[in-house]
This record gives C-alpha cells, structure tokens and sequence, in this order.
C-alpha cells in the first residue's frame, strides 16, 4: 500500500479533516503524536551518542589499557561494523515482520551491551561489547527512519525528519562535553552506565506505542523475495549514485570524529573540558544545518543545495590543508563547512530517496544506514593512519571526497537521474 493510497483511505474516512492532519498516515493509538516524535528523536540522539560521548576518553584509555590510537580506533570501528551489518537486515525485516518488534529488540540489545562495557578490562573485551551493541543500534536508527516515513507524508514528513535529523545532532554537539563532566567528577566508567540505562528507560514509551507498519502493509512473500527486492533498489543507478554523493560529503566529519580529541588534546595542548567546548562549537553546525537546509530548499533547487554541500567540502579541505595546524580555533572553523555540508545533505538524502522509495520503506532506510556505516568505517581507518599530522591527513581525505562527490554528481545530471525531485 503506497503512501497515496494510505492517505486517501484516512482521508476517506472524514474529508473534514485538515490537510496538515491528513499527512499523518497512521496515528497513534495510545501516545500523542507529538510524544511519539520526541521519543523517536530521544533514542535516535542517544543512539547517535554512543560514539562520541566516550570521545574524551580515548586518551585516558590509552594509557589504562596500555595500547595505541590505532588499536583503541579497533573499539570505534567494531560497533560501526556491526552498525553497519546489522541496519542492511534490520530494515528489510521489518519490511516483513514490522517495525516494534524490531525496535525493541535493537534498544534492548544495544542498552545491555553499552552498559558491559563500563566493566571492560581491555580494548578487546571493549571492542566485543561495542560490536554486540552496535547491531542493536543499526536497528534502531534504521527502523526509527523507517517508522518516520510510515507515519507521516508530504510536508509534514519533511518536516519532522529534517527536525530528526536536526535535533539527532545534539547528541554529537553534548556528548563529548558531558563525557568529559562524567570522566572529571568520576570516571570514563559512569559514561558507559549512563548510556545503558538512559537507552533502557527509551524503550518504556515503545511498548505502549502502535506499531507503525500494519500487517496489510507488510510484504507478504518469503524473505528471499523481501531481500530481492531491497537488491534491486540498491542497484538503481538513481539509489546508487545519488547515496553515493552523500555518502563520499560524509567521511570527512568521521574522520574528524576519529582524530579530534588527539588533535585537541594531544596536539594542542588544550584540556578534557576545554576539547568538549570546541567540539560542541564546531557540531553545533550539525544542529544548525538541516534548518539552513529547509531554508536553501524553498528558495532554491534540492540540485542547487547539493553543489553548495559540495563547495563547502571542498573549501573546508583546503583550509585544513593550508592553514588548520596553526591554532585550535583555526582548526575548528576549517571543520565548520565539513559539519554544514554533511548536516545539509543527510536529510536532503534521506527525504528524497525515502519519498522515491517508499514502496520499500524499510529497505531503503536499511541501505542507506549501512552505507553511511560503511563509510564511518573508512573515515575513522583512513584518519588514524600514520600521517605526519592527523590535521593534514584529514584535510587530503575530505579534497578527495570533495573531488569523488563533485564526479558523481555530474554523472548524476548528464543522466538526468531524480531530476523531478531534485528540480534541476
């Protein structure tokens, strides 16, 4: 059942109703929408938190657990993994089976194992926690999009995931700021406590919530057939190239995540409290982003906005490159743009490909989560390799990707892919 066909049977029902309140496909029998919206915004942020919350720690764990930057980028790398595995299946099971269970499951798994970690005693019992947890949260993130897409159509939808994407970045600007309130008032142990149980209070609100995805909307063939299906949306050149562009403006604020606190820290000499202060100044361009987003959207062209994200890739590359190890500040605004460009194009991306999609709601969502772990995974690698400085490496890998997206793009448009949605 399409998204059309959804709202014209609501509507059907009472064409009273107004046009705003039709856009809510499918309402909540026992939460108010507007608590059910918080909610999934809650567990998409806490979610999101999970890597950069224990950001502040990494030095401190260096020296505990006697390793390297490298060995400790094992413990990032292990949860986006299975981040990553986890959100290609999730999503095209609760293409099947429905979004609640799956939900649950995910934010159950992901509050025990998160939780453990507090008691690792090596990078590698860590790193085991972080990738056991790290398939809990691939289904969450997928599904809350999903159950996002299933609940609301037109405007409004655009409205509340670009408001998701938007408030989701809190997450990112605080955490590293509260790990380092947590890690001076007691130790890197109360960040992990914090985060398992503020992820197992989030599931409370889901267990009363409706399920989003109603039995007659469900695929009903075999889940060989349901895999099929999402193979063939990850193969249309449409899918394909557009999630690429967003996926190659994206490595450049992991690789960012993954040298920051060295950077800061180690490189510059400044402390625990002061690194969570500039990182919260330069993420908080994550929070202002899908907003100046909407802004761009009405005015100009989804095209338009698309070359603008690729412009400030590639400016903020060339100001790491020339001028990003004199001074911290310095540093900060050269990763402004990379923030702008990766805040903008995330909901550009998701509203887009989901609204083209939404046949196969859940897939799509699981494709391009796994995607946008997938390249986590090679930001966080390629910025902790041995270059001569961390600043530099990042500034050649956000050039490069800056450079790859540009290519695509054009492609894009010489093939005239999405050209209705993107209105070139």
């Amino acid at each position: 059942m399409t998204d059309t066909d959804r709202r014209g049977a609501c509507s059907s029902r009472d064409d009273r109703i107004p046009v705003s309140d039709r856009e809510i496909l499918l309402p909540q029998k026992h939460l108010n929408m507007a608590f059910f919206v918080v909610t999934i915004m809650v567990i998409t942020t806490i979610q999101w938190i999970m890597l950069d919350m224990y950001l502040p720690a990494l030095p401190i764990l260096k020296e505990e657990f006697h390793t390297t930057e490298s060995m400790l980028n094992i413990t990032i790398n292990a949860g986006i993994v299975s981040t990553a595995v986890s959100t290609l299946f999730s999503g095209t099971i609760s293409d099947r089976f429905g979004r609640k269970p799956v939900l649950l499951t995910g934010l159950i798994g992901s509050a025990v194992c998160i939780f453990a970690c507090a008691f690792s005693g090596s990078v590698f019992s860590m790193a085991a926690l972080r990738a056991a947890g790290g398939l809990g949260t691939g289904a969450v993130l997928t599904v809350t999009s999903a159950m996002i897409k299933d609940s609301f159509t037109g405007r409004r939808f655009e409205r509340v995931m670009t408001l998701l994407q938007s408030i989701a970045a809190l997450g990112p600007l605080f955490a590293p700021t509260l790990g380092s309130f947590l890690i001076n008032v007691s130790s890197w142990h109360s960040i992990f406590y914090f985060l398992g149980i503020a992820t197992g209070i989030t599931t409370i609100p889901i267990l009363i919530s409706t399920e989003t995805w109603p039995k007659e909307s469900r695929v009903s063939e075999h889940m060989s057939a349901v895999v099929k299906e999402a193979l063939s949306i990850a193969k249309a050149p449409a899918f394909a190239l557009f999630l690429g562009v967003a996926a190659f403006l994206t490595i450049p604020v992991w690789a960012y995540i993954a040298i920051s606190s060295y950077v800061y820290i180690n490189d510059f000499g400044i402390s625990n409290i002061a690194y969570g202060v500039y990182y919260a100044v330069g993420a908080g361009m994550s929070i202002l982003a899908p907003f100046l987003y909407m802004i761009l959207v009405r005015r100009f062209s989804g095209a338009r906005v698309v070359a603008v994200t690729i412009a400030m890739v590639l400016a903020g590359a060339l100001s790491l490159l020339l001028i990003g190890r004199l001074h911290p500040l310095i540093f900060m605004f050269s990763i402004v743009p990379l923030m702008l460009a990766e805040g903008m194009i995330r909901p550009l991306s998701i509203v887009v490909l989901l609204d083209e999609y939404s046949h196969a709601a859940g897939s799509a969502s699981a494709l391009m989560q796994f995607v946008i772990n997938v390249v986590g995974i090679v930001g966080t690698s390629l910025a902790t390799l041995a270059w001569s400085s961390m600043i530099t490496g990042t500034g050649l890998i956000s050039l490069g990707c800056g450079v790859t997206a540009l290519v695509l793009w054009i492609l894009m448009r010489r093939r005239q892919l999405l050209r209705e949605r993107l209105k070139y």
